[in-house]
C-alpha cells in the first residue's frame, strides 16, 4: 500500500499520463520547478528508494520518469534499466515497454525477435496493448519472426475483447485471409486461452 501511495504522489505532482509507452503526452519535461519542487523531489526520492529495494511497480514508474523527463533528467538508458529490472520480476507494463523499445530501436538496437519475446510475456498475462502488438506482428511476420495468422487472430481477438476496437478491426480483416478450418482453430484458441498468473498486479495506468 505504501508503494501505491508513493506512486500516486508522483503521478499527481508531475501530471503524467501513460497507458503505454507510446501515448504519454510530454507537455512538461525536466526536473521539478517552482514551489512544489521540494514535494516533487521527496516523492521521487521515495519512489527511487522503493525501486532500489526491489519493488517492481516502483521500478516501472521510475523508468517512466526517466523515459519522459518528468522530475528527472530524461535518460533513455536509465529508463530501460529500470524497465528491465521490473520486467525481470514479471511486471507486464515494463515487459510491454521493453517490447516497444526493441521494436522501435529506441535506446537499444532494433530487434524484432526480442520485441516479440517481451510482448509475448506481457500478452500471456492478459495485457491488451501487448496482445495487439503481438497479433499485428504475427499477422505478417517480421525479421526473424515467422508469420502465424491463426495465432495472430487469437491475440487480436483477445485484445479486442478488452475494448481495443482497432484490434477487432484488424482481426476481422485477418479472418478473411484464413480458411474455414483455420478460423475455427483460431476461435478455439481464443476460447481456450487463459492468462498466466502475473507476479506483479495492480493498475499502473497513470492519470
Amino acid at each position: 500500500m505504501r508503494n501505491r501511495v508513493i506512486g500516486l504522489c508522483v503521478i499527481a505532482l508531475f501530471s503524467a499520463s501513460c497507458v503505454t509507452s507510446q501515448t504519454l503526452p510530454l507537455a512538461q519535461e525536466g526536473p521539478p520547478q517552482s514551489s512544489r519542487g521540494g514535494s516533487a523531489l521527496s516523492a521521487v526520492q521515495a519512489l527511487r528508494a522503493s525501486a532500489e529495494q526491489g519493488n517492481a511497480e516502483a521500478q516501472f514508474h521510475l523508468g517512466l520518469l526517466y523515459d519522459h523527463g518528468r522530475g528527472l533528467s530524461k535518460d533513455k538508458g536509465e529508463a530501460l534499466r529500470w524497465y528491465r529490472r521490473a520486467a525481470m520480476q514479471g511486471d507486464m507494463f515494463a515487459q510491454n515497454s521493453l517490447g516497444d523499445n526493441y521494436w522501435e530501436g529506441t535506446g537499444v538496437p532494433k530487434d524484432d525477435r526480442e520485441a516479440v519475446r517481451w510482448w509475448q510475456l506481457a500478452a500471456d498475462k492478459g495485457f491488451a496493448p501487448a496482445q495487439h502488438s503481438l497479433g499485428k506482428i504475427l499477422a505478417g511476420g517480421a525479421q526473424g519472426v515467422p508469420a502465424d495468422k491463426p495465432r495472430a487472430y487469437m491475440w487480436l481477438m483477445l485484445s479486442a475483447a478488452q475494448g481495443d476496437e482497432e484490434a477487432g478491426r484488424q482481426g476481422g480483416l485477418l479472418a478473411k485471409q484464413l480458411g474455414p478450418s483455420e478460423v475455427a482453430n483460431a476461435k478455439k484458441l481464443v476460447n481456450q486461452w487463459k492468462p498466466t498468473r502475473a507476479r506483479v498486479t495492480g493498475n499502473k495506468i497513470m492519470q
